[in-house]
């Protein structure tokens, strides 16, 4: 996935929702890692708040985000790793959450 450095926030957060129904689990997680190493706080500001409820689903149950209660090494071994590299403490999501700490933005979340 190409992103020009001159894209709207807009832009770039209705490309990701696109992605997130059209591509494989693994692209996603490479195209979001990309995107949170190659764009400024600034434009992925507009992106956090929908990625949180893509991966952990809503509160009402609606989405499901990725179902990380029942991803299973055993059972789907690529996935589970794919998540796990995403999620952990050093990967792309924790990264993205400290540029934007850096940026002092904030986020209202029930």
């Amino acid at each position: 996935m190409a992103f020009p450095h001159l894209q709207q926030p807009s832009f770039l957060l209705a490309s990701l929702k696109a992605d997130s129904i059209n591509k494989p689990f693994a692209q996603r997680c490479q195209d979001l890692v990309k995107v949170i190493e190659d764009f400024p706080a600034k434009e992925l500001h507009a992106v956090f708040p929908w990625l949180v409820e893509s991966i952990f689903g809503s509160l009402d149950g609606v989405l499901v985000g990725w179902n990380l209660r029942c991803l299973q090494g055993r059972v789907n071994p690529v996935e589970y790793s794919t998540a796990m590299e995403f999620l952990d403490p050093s990967g792309p999501m924790m990264k993205l959450v400290y540029k934007l700490q850096a940026e002092d933005y904030n986020f209202d979340f029930p």
